[in-house]
């Protein structure tokens, strides 16, 4: 019978051992905890943390590494923690898989299913040590992974990581959100402004037009009329196309690439620009493979012409404008490997200050009136049709813009 009392003690005998064995364990471990955040600089982080668990000695342990640098709030079951979740103001939830009533994994659903918390970024924890549970979590929707009994400075190294990546996406995410509506204004902008230049200039359009139809101009007056007409046109056109200037800054322009003769672009460029020229004594002569065009034949390249025009009148005015008097322009033409190289050569020096940000948005130098947005727009120009444009100042007292361009040999 004492036999029987001694058998029926010792299971019993042996379980209190092993409670107090792991309290014992907890107890240093918590000890552990306080000197660890005793040792570490309180970095306060404002962020508040739901830790959701049943069992009060992992509670604590985990509240005590994260009470110095968190606001922590504490859920015993499920409930309680969709509860709270719902309730607001919680930017990371520790949540453990294997409690009564709701698991964590039903928890898990709960909060991704409902629009005001399936935002909260999730780390399970379990002490488990299948990965199955893990990737069940994570496909979930949480965002990691922590096995119990953890080191706690891990605990709290994970809970910052992931609130500081969390504030970062939301943050680039707020800012994009900034950025779209600012570009929709942005459109908006550029089309009250289109609407509101197309008036005035169709009203312009009309004068020459006009005029023309007069018997009394001589031819000098007709071709002036006729060149104002012409740009006006073109700028009309321009206008319309304004909106698509910014499309080519950000790499979504849509480009409607043609077969053209560039030396026909060049010819009206330089006419168009005569006037400019004259009044300086400068010459400008169009050169193809050492020979003047006018010994025929075309130059062709795969672009679009409303760009290839604006690219050349633009790099060709800006030649004008920083030559001296009664000198000479050289545009040279010359082919390799199937593309068309168009070298654009001055007397004058680029200023060596601004020559490796020459095509740079709104870099000029000595010009009162100048913008710095020719040589940007033609870069860009020479960009979207699949060109490239360079500076080359390795010839004291020249400057030559190089502009290559996609011949029909290179597309096809």
């Amino acid at each position: 019978m004492e036999r029987r009392r001694v058998l029926r003690q010792a299971p019993c005998s042996s379980v209190f051992v092993r409670i107090r064995s792991i309290r014992s364990v907890n107890i240093d471990l918590q000890q552990k905890v306080v000197t660890m955040i005793e040792s570490e600089p309180n970095t306060q982080t404002y962020a508040t943390v739901l830790l959701v668990d049943d069992q009060p000695e992992q509670i604590d342990v985990i509240r005590a590494a994260l009470d110095r640098h968190f606001s922590v709030k504490v859920a015993s079951g499920g409930k309680d923690a969709l509860r709270i979740a719902a309730a607001g103001e919680v930017d990371l939830i520790l949540l453990d898989i294997a409690m009564p009533g709701m698991s964590g994994y039903e928890v898990c659903c709960e909060l991704k299913n409902n629009q005001a918390t399936s935002h909260i970024p999730i780390i399970f924890l379990s002490t488990n040590d299948s990965y199955d549970d893990e990737d069940i979590g994570l496909q979930l929707g949480a965002v990691d992974f922590i096995r119990k009994p953890s080191n706690p400075s891990i605990i709290l190294t994970r809970s910052r990581n992931t609130i500081l990546s969390h504030r970062d996406h939301k943050d680039l995410v707020k800012r994009n959100s900034e950025l779209e509506r600012f570009i929709k204004i942005r459109e908006d902008m550029e089309r009250m402004s289109r609407h509101d230049l197309k008036g005035p200039l169709s009203v312009m359009l009309g004068v020459p037009q006009a005029l023309m139809d007069e018997d009394n101009l001589t031819r000098e007056q007709l071709s002036l009329l006729k060149m104002a007409e012409r740009n006006g046109y073109c700028m009309l056109e321009m206008v319309n196309k304004s909106l698509d200037l910014y499309k080519m800054e950000v790499g979504t322009y849509e480009l409607k690439a043609e077969k053209l003769d560039l030396i026909e672009i060049l010819t009206r460029v330089v006419n168009d620009l005569g006037r400019k020229s004259s009044y300086k004594g400068i010459t400008i002569e169009i050169i193809r493979d050492g020979d003047h065009h006018e010994n025929g034949g075309q130059f062709c390249v795969v672009g679009e012409k409303l760009l290839c025009y604006p690219l050349f009148s633009n790099l060709v005015l800006n030649a004008i404008e920083a030559s001296c008097d009664n000198s000479e322009i050289r545009i040279q033409l010359s082919t390799s490997n199937g593309w068309r190289i168009i070298r654009i050569t001055n007397p004058g020096e680029v200023p060596p200050a601004i020559r490796g940000r020459f095509f740079d948005k709104y870099v000029t130098s000595g010009k009162e009136s100048g913008t710095g947005l020719g040589t940007y727009s033609a870069w860009l120009s020479a960009r979207t049709q699949g060109g490239t444009v360079l500076l080359d100042t390795s010839i004291d007292g020249l400057t030559s813009v190089v502009v290559t361009l996609p011949g029909p040999e290179a597309v096809s």
